[in-house]
């Protein structure tokens, strides 16, 4: 890439080819700088996904966005903007007049100015797209609009977690199968069970989390088999691991099975 630093917004948003990829988390791992904007563009394009409708929208609504989208005008590129035509240029000196001194220019940081112009640009992208839904919709987007608030909020939640100094991930297979998480930061007092494809539980079952100070546990969330996200409401930082059982339907106050899948925080 010819400008690896201006890659950022292709790497979030998952738009380089396999070369490309290789080679800016290659130079992801040494520029603090690029590292810092895929986190801070990260939160941004996480709510571009939460934009698609969960529910059928009205039948004209596609040909009423494109007729909008149609009407925004794209920003240009930097380098093609043009200068202001009405510049007057500097008089030249006479022979009787003494020049006058400019004060030295201050250096300008490149780096900053770049980085400067690629996020306005990239915000302004969502600015606009964000507007151009929003007329589109009219009413029925602002309803569909106020039932993303909760997963904006929680996406923002799992962002905080796990870009926590302290965090700790521990990946484990379940007893049964499934692929599990555990994701914790005593520092935020926050812990995050995530699944995929939990297999459901029998009849009167459900899984039910846990977390334990010693030998000890304390009852936690339930919740059912499938693709969870589920947080623990215990006292995450007082605790050393946490665990994952399955309990009868209204939830145990001491685990009556042993642990589907457990790791240490």
């Amino acid at each position: 890439m010819s400008e690896i630093h201006g890659a950022v917004g292709s790497y979030v948003i998952n738009a380089l080819d396999p070369t490309e990829l290789e080679e800016f988390e290659a130079h992801l791992d040494v520029c603090p700088t690029c590292s810092r904007e895929v986190l801070e563009f990260c939160e941004t394009a996480a709510e571009f996904s939460l934009l698609a409708p969960q529910s059928a929208p009205p039948p004209l609504l596609r040909d009423s966005i494109l007729t909008a989208i149609a009407q925004v005008r794209p920003l240009p590129p930097p380098e093609l903007e043009t200068a202001p035509q009405d510049v007057v240029p500097p008089r030249r000196p006479t022979a009787v007049e003494e020049p006058e001194v400019q004060p030295a220019a201050e250096p300008v940081d490149e780096l900053a100015v770049r980085r400067l112009s690629r996020r306005s640009r990239f915000l302004s992208l969502a600015v606009a797209a964000a507007l151009v839904v929003a007329l589109a919709l009219g009413g029925w987007g602002f309803t569909q609009a106020r039932g993303r608030q909760a997963q904006i909020a929680e996406a923002a939640l799992e962002t905080q977690l796990y870009t926590a100094p302290d965090v700790k991930i521990v990946a484990t297979t379940a007893s049964n199968g499934a692929q599990v998480s555990f994701v914790a930061s005593k520092s935020l007092n926050k812990a995050l069970f995530v699944a995929k494809d939990l297999p459901p539980t029998e009849a009167g079952k459900r899984y039910q989390l846990w977390t334990l100070k010693g030998s000890q546990p304390l009852a936690d969330a339930l919740l059912d088999g499938g693709t969870r996200h589920q947080w623990f409401t215990g006292p995450v930082a007082e605790s050393d691991a946490l665990a994952v059982t399955i309990e009868p339907a209204a939830g145990s106050e001491q685990p009556t099975t042993p642990a589907v899948a457990s790791a240490p925080i």
